[in-house]
């Protein structure tokens, strides 16, 4: 096994400006005069106010407290509202939604995904394109931007010609269309979990530290509040993200992995090819995880390098 920590994957900003580019798994319209409470009522970060152009991240929460999912929501206007994500399936999360709509006068209605580019700033001023304030969105001709509060810069897309069209802009400014293993480690290296993979329905906020940027402690109840209140305030997650590394050819995951004692740990969530070793995230029991750990399972050999939320700032990516 190799000495770690190793480096980190060599493709960075230094190299050039790189978008990535996937089908969201929702998105979605929430709409009616009751909507703008309604999702207040639901989603873990603070919507108001309601004003079109504004946008929030944040988790879907199931009574127990425990991630069903995770989108950003955009206010198209005071009583129509997009739902977007990533890797949430828009299914899992309209019926999630839909359980809970008792007396309000809401309607979810479904669109075709589109596709998604994430583009870094320097993208941006190359194509001459204004980036949106924190936490609001852009309406293009061609597609909306939108910018999270983690600094991340989106850019969705309506359709497959719209997408062809953008990506010539792109070539054209030399910027280079990256694979999901390159974007995993970029992402991993600033610290964010992807939802609901790393941190989903068997786990609490708290253990993937997202208190930090996908929640709100002020905005008042939503569904599972009280048990991340609890969480937090007590300090006690008893399992942590955490980043390892392993030798040669990503394994299959979800993978049960054991320390020397052969004492089940954690679970690795995902792995992503990074030379001839691969990086991934894993959740782990905190009262075993240590720097330099080494965990195993049949042929597989890993090592715990830091906490995944240890390189969280500002949530840049590309």
């Amino acid at each position: 096994m190799n000495e770690y920590p190793l480096e980190p994957s060599k493709l960075g900003n230094e190299l050039g400006n790189y978008f990535y580019q996937y089908r969201p798994a929702a998105n979605f319209f929430v709409k009616d005069e009751d909507a703008a409470e309604f999702l207040q009522s639901q989603f873990s970060n603070e919507l108001r106010p309601f004003e079109s152009s504004r946008c929030s991240y944040g988790l879907w929460l199931n009574v127990k407290g425990k991630v069903v999912g995770d989108s950003i929501v955009l206010c198209e206007d005071a009583n129509s509202f997009r739902v977007l994500s990533e890797c949430s399936r828009g299914e899992l999360l309209a019926a999630h939604m839909q359980r809970h709509i008792i007396a309000d006068d809401v309607l979810i209605e479904h669109s075709d995904p589109g596709y998604i580019f994430e583009l870094s700033a320097n993208v941006l001023g190359a194509l001459g394109l204004a980036a949106p304030q924190v936490g609001y969105f852009t309406q293009l001709k061609d597609g909306t931007l939108i910018k999270t509060i983690d600094n991340r810069y989106r850019l969705l897309i309506s359709s497959s010609s719209e997408r062809d069209a953008w990506i010539v802009k792109f070539n054209a400014i030399g910027c280079k269309d990256i694979s999901e293993a390159d974007f995993g480690l970029r992402r991993i290296t600033a610290g964010i979990p992807l939802i609901p993979r790393e941190i989903g329905s068997t786990d609490f906020p708290g253990e993937g530290e997202l208190e930090r940027g996908a929640i709100s402690f002020t905005k008042g109840c939503y569904l599972g509040q009280e048990v991340v209140a609890r969480m937090y305030s007590t300090g006690k997650a008893h399992r942590r993200l955490f980043v390892l590394e392993g030798n040669g050819t990503p394994p299959e995951i979800p993978l049960n992995l054991y320390n020397s004692d052969k004492k089940l740990v954690g679970e690795l969530r995902s792995a992503y090819k990074n030379f001839d070793f691969w990086r991934g995230v894993a959740i782990l029991k905190t009262k075993f995880a240590t720097i330099g750990l080494e965990l195993k399972n049949e042929n597989m050999d890993a090592v715990v390098i830091n906490p995944l939320r240890e390189n969280y700032k500002n949530g840049s990516i590309l």
